[in-house]
This record gives structure tokens, sequence and C-alpha cells, in this order.
């Protein structure tokens, strides 16, 4: 009987303890709903204050022969997209060098959607070396309309054009019956179009061949009415888009006629290995025939496998000085003619003396060099370094190099400030090295053959990159006392970023990078170099809490730089009307953590 009180009396407890809770509920509730509610004075949170960064950037590689697709995942609250590029040239050894932020360059500042069409070439028939370039693109979601901070850069992804076909080349004379053309692998190919025409320019080419993407090559029959015609062949490469390549370089072909004069033996470049400086001599042996033989010589180039018939002579030499440019490889082929009792001319084969031939006839320029970088030193005079102009390792070693210096970029005065030997040669790295006795603004070099006593033309202009700026500084929390610091719609003020000149050096000026992260993501925010020593960053998307990275980079006149400052923090100031919003909103959060026991 006592335990069924106990737990009778235990119950009621219960029910009582329960009601007076509820009681006090409803005399003090923690959420007020009255017009009095102080939430009414507090401004509502903003959902989005950074945009996330896009998400599967792609850029098309090999799709088109003139334009690169760039596209990228929408970015919520997300307005517009900033496209930012950077084209990288192929290394000589093939390889490409990862960009650094500061190549990057705004491609579009605002785009609507979340793809791009990046134009590289207007016309695909043009040779350049866009085809060999891989052009390196990053995004940004922006929203200006309300005024969102803009999100981090992508990760860089490369897009490249569609190439065409390479190294093209046809049998000359190698028989009566067939002419293999010959070319090198396109990358994304997978088939290739062959083009024949009787014109040396390549009007009028017909279609006579498609082969499958696994084979680099194709033999033509010529049927005995043809022989002894001159072929001119090009090749497209198609992809699995359908998209068509430019069209290769045209190059010559044709099949051996009975009768024909032997091949020219023994062709060389008599004059013009690095010796000359606009014009290179040809010469070979006498081809042996009862009738007078004619020659005609032919040129291909490093740069395009093309031929170019130069002229004719009857004499075993010949004088090329058509349109010969430096830093270039030239190469040499003649083909022997006579008329026979019918007054029909016949053809023999071309010398083995092209570009692909074992003993090449083989000519140059005396050319400048073309890769010079120009260094500082702090308390000493500049660093320059070179690789050693065209020719081969023996030849450059007889080249000697003037490095001319000068205040004004326009050399309008230069002096002659060193001299330095080929011998200087660093075999390992395959640059020469020479630390100057005295400064100049910009340089130039000349090689001199020492041998025949001639120089080339000037390189092109270098000036040595700045140090970097020092003690960067950017302004936190300060209201700046100057009127042109207005306070974006945000209420946060400007952040102004101050430096000093790098010691013992002048800068033409400076470019101003701005992140929201400390290590990566760094934009230029400097339209053009600043000769300040200062930069207002008046940006309409800051927002109050909201900090920024920033560096600088000084550039010579050239907007050459690749030292950047040490990395500093820093955000603006906020208005006393936001700086009340933002302690209100802290206490209306603080509110959401309120229980009852509180």
């Amino acid at each position: 009987m006592k335990k069924i009180y106990s737990t009778l009396l235990f119950f009621i407890c219960l029910v009582f303890l329960t009601s007076c809770a509820e009681l006090f509920q409803d005399k003090i509730p923690m959420q007020n709903n009255s017009n009095s509610n102080l939430s009414d004075f507090l401004l509502n949170e903003v959902e989005i204050s950074e945009l996330e960064s896009p998400s599967q950037l792609f850029a098309s590689q090999g799709k088109s022969s003139t334009t690169i697709d760039i596209t990228w995942s929408q970015v919520a609250g997300a307005v517009s997209y900033r496209l930012e590029r950077a084209i990288i040239s192929q290394n000589p050894d093939g390889s490409y060098t990862e960009p650094d932020e500061s190549l990057f360059e705004v491609l579009q500042e605002a785009v609507y959607t979340t793809s791009y069409t990046d134009t590289i070439l207007l016309d695909s028939s043009t040779y350049s070396n866009e085809y060999t370039n891989r052009y390196y693109y990053r995004v940004s979601a922006e929203n200006n309309r309300k005024k969102y901070t803009a999100s981090p850069f992508t990760e860089p992804f490369y897009g490249s054009l569609f190439s065409k076909p390479q190294n093209i080349f046809a049998d000359l004379g190698e028989s009566t019956e067939k002419i293999t053309i010959q070319w090198d692998f396109v990358e994304n190919a997978t088939s290739y179009e062959v083009y024949r025409t009787t014109s040396s320019s390549g009007i009028g080419a017909v279609r006579i061949a498609t082969v499958t993407a696994d084979r680099h090559q194709y033999t033509n029959s010529i049927s005995t009415a043809e022989q002894g015609t001159e072929f001119y062949y090009l090749v497209y490469a198609i992809n699995r888009y359908g998209n068509k390549s430019a069209a290769s370089s045209i190059t010559l072909g044709y099949t051996l006629v009975t009768g024909a004069p032997s091949q020219p033996q023994d062709v060389k470049v008599s004059n013009g290995r690095g010796t000359t400086i606009d014009s290179i001599d040809i010469s070979w042996n006498q081809v042996q025939s009862d009738k007078t033989v004619k020659y005609y010589v032919y040129r291909t180039s490093s740069n395009d496998s093309s031929y170019t018939l130069l002229g004719t002579t009857e004499t075993t030499s010949y004088t090329d000085k058509k349109s010969l440019k430096p830093n270039l490889y030239y190469y040499y082929q003649v083909q022997a003619s006579i008329i026979d009792e019918t007054g029909t001319e016949l053809k023999s084969k071309f010398s083995d003396s092209g570009a692909n031939s074992k003993q090449k006839a083989e000519g140059f320029l005396l050319s400048p060099p073309t890769t010079i970088f120009t260094e500082k030193v702090k308390g000493g005079a500049d660093i320059i370094k070179w690789q050693p102009a065209l020719g081969s390792e023996e030849e450059q070693l007889k080249y000697a190099y003037e490095i001319y210096g000068s205040s004004t970029e326009d050399f309008s005065t230069s002096l002659l400030l060193e001299t330095v030997n080929g011998t200087e040669m660093n075999t390992d790295t395959g640059y020469i090295l020479k630390q100057l006795s005295q400064n100049a603004t910009f340089y130039k070099i000349k090689t001199i053959n020492t041998e025949v006593a001639i120089s080339s033309h000037f390189s092109t202009i270098t000036a040595p990159v700045p140090f970097a700026a020092e003690n960067v500084f950017a302004t936190k929390h300060e209201k700046l006392d100057i009127s042109d610091f207005i306070a974006n719609n945000s209420g946060v003020y400007p952040v102004k970023i101050t430096w000093s000149k790098p010691i013992d050096d002048n800068p033409f000026g400076y470019h101003v990078y701005r992140s929201t992260k400390k290590d990566s993501g760094f934009r230029k925010i400097t339209s053009e170099p600043t000769t300040n020593l200062y930069f207002i960053d008046k940006d309409e998307t800051s927002k109050a809490g909201k900090i920024y990275y920033y560096k600088v980079l000084s550039v010579n006149s050239l907007e050459q730089g690749s030292l950047y400052s040490s990395t500093t923090e820093g955000y603006g100031a906020l208005t006393y009307e936001q700086y009340m919003r933002e302690y209100n909103k802290t206490i209306k959060n603080s509110h959401k953590k309120l229980t009852l026991m509180h």
C-alpha cells in the first residue's frame, strides 16, 4: 500500500511541474512577435558574401584551327564571370612552363554565360606560332550588382588549336611510277586529306585521297602520261569533330622520265654559314651530258618546308639573295634539266641535299642572339646572359659578341660596353653569361664572326627586371583622410597600399595584385603600371570583415618584371552607420544561441 502511494505522489508532482513550466513560458516568452521586437531594428543577414569559385573549367584542345572554346560550371549568386588568359610558347625541348600569375591578362571582364569562344586566328591558313602555343585560362565569379566579393580564380586549364600537318615532303624523282608524300603526325587527328595540283601556288588543288590517322604518308600512282609532270601536294588533318585544319605547306613532287639527266652531286653551301649577312652561295658538280644542262635551284627553310624556286643557271654555282632572314636555316637542292631531240624538257632527280638528307646543303646568315635575359645585382653591375647565335658548336666558338648599352629605349645614342668571346659559353646551361663592368638602362647584342670580321645586325632590346618593392603595407580599418576616399555601398572605405622603392634601383612602375587567399589566386588590379609609391584599392564589392592580400610587382619600361614584393594583408574601415549595423548583427546572431536556461 505504501508503494502504491509513493508512485501516485510522483506522477502528481510531475504534472504540477510541467504545468508550471507552461505557465512560465506563457508569461515570459523567449520569442516576442510584437511590434517592439528588437529584431525589427536589425538588418537581415546576407546569404552570400563571397562567391564560390567556378568548377569544371574546360578549354578545348585541338578542336578548331582558329578558336578555343572555354566552359565552366554555373556559380550560385554569380551574375558574370571574369576570364583571364596567359599565352605560353613551347620551349626548345618541346616542353611548356606553367604560367606565373603575372602572365595572366584579362580576356573578357564580364562574361554573362558559362562559356566563351576565344578567337586566336582569323584565318586558318595563316602560318604562325599560334599552333604550338598553349593558352591557359582561369575564371572568377562576380556579382557587382549585389557587391558580392568575387570568387577565387579557378586553377588554370590550357587549350590549344588544331594544328596543321608539318614537315611535309614528297619524292623528287625517286621513281617513274609513283610519288610518296609524307608528313608529321597531328595530335587529335582522325584522318588526313591529300590534295594535288599542278600550280605552285596551290590553286586548283583536288582531293586525291583520304587516309586514316595511323598513316602519315600516301603513295600517289603516276600514269605514263603524267610522268615528268611537277605536282604540288598539300595535306589537311581532320579531327573527331569533323573540323579541318589549315593546309600544310605546299610540297613539290614528280616522277622521272626516261632520258632525264643524272642527279646533281655534291651540292653544298660554299659561303654562307654565319659568314655573310645578306647572301648565301651554293655550288655543285657539273652534270655530264652531250646537251646543254640547265640547273634549277630550290630552297626550303627551318620555318617552311615549301619549295621556293630561286632561279636557273647554266653554271655550277648560285648566289641566293632572295628575302633571306636571320635566325633561320636554309636548305638547298638542285635539279638538272636538258632539252631532248623532240624539244621536250627532261628534268633530273633532285639533289640529295635537302633538310631530310644526310648531307644537307645548309646555310644561314650571321645572326644576333634571340634569347637574352638581364638581371640586376644588388650593389653590383647587371648580369646579361644569352644563348649563342645560330651555328654548330664549333662555329659558335668562333663568334664574339659586342654588348651595347643605352639610356634610351630607341638607342638614339649607344655605347659599346663589353666584348665577349664565344668560348665563354657554359656547355651545361647552353648560355653565355657576363657580369658587366658598367650599367645601362637598355642593352643590345651583335654577333661578330672573328674569322671573316663581319658583324650581325642588333638583337632585340632587353632591359633588366627591377628589384622587388620593399616595405609593402596595406591599411587596416583606417578611415583615410582624403576626399577621394569614399565608402562603397556596403559602407567600407578603400584600402591604401604603400611601398618603398627597392634599394639601389628605380623601377619604371609597379603593378598591384590582390587576392582573397594568402598564397594564390592573385589578380592584377592596376590597368597600367603606376609610378606612384601607393595605390588606392576602391573595391566596390568589399564588405565588412573581408580581408584582402596584396603584393606589388616592379616592372621596367618594357613592362617586364618577375620579382614580387612580400605579401601583406589589409581591409577597409567602416562608416559609422555600417559599424552599428555590424554591431547589431552580432547581437542578433548571439540571440540565436540563447536557450530556456539562459
